[in-house]
């Protein structure tokens, strides 16, 4: 069975070499960063429908705004070449006014649907 979220992971950093992904926040987090989290899962017995949550930090609010768009962009993208992706749909995206790092902060939540 394919892993939704290492999935993600592997397509965002392939995408993004020298931005972080992971599964998980480290403590001394990189001024970019990209987190990937399960949100949601709609999947049945035929189909593979995840929502994934993107965290996206970046040096300015610009930066961080800039990368979020690039990083759904890249799985809308993905969605058209790879073999396990079918789709990406956007389904939210806003600026986190609760951050409370003092850095420009976005959130995405993208509909996946994942062949298996």
């Amino acid at each position: 069975m394919v892993d939704d979220i290492a999935l993600v992971v592997d397509i965002l950093q392939d995408a993004f070499p020298t931005v972080p992904v992971s599964t998980e926040i480290p403590p001394n987090r990189p001024s970019r960063f990209i987190n990937v989290a399960l949100s949601a899962d709609q999947s049945d017995m035929f189909l593979r429908r995840p929502t994934v949550a993107l965290t996206v930090w970046g040096r300015t609010d610009e930066d961080a705004h800039g990368l979020a768009l690039s990083a759904f962009h890249v799985l809308a993208d993905a969605a058209q070449t790879h073999d396990l992706l079918s789709s990406a749909d956007l389904q939210t995206m806003s600026r986190d006014e609760w951050t409370n790092t003092g850095q420009a902060r976005y959130l995405v939540e993208v509909d996946l649907t994942i062949n298996i």
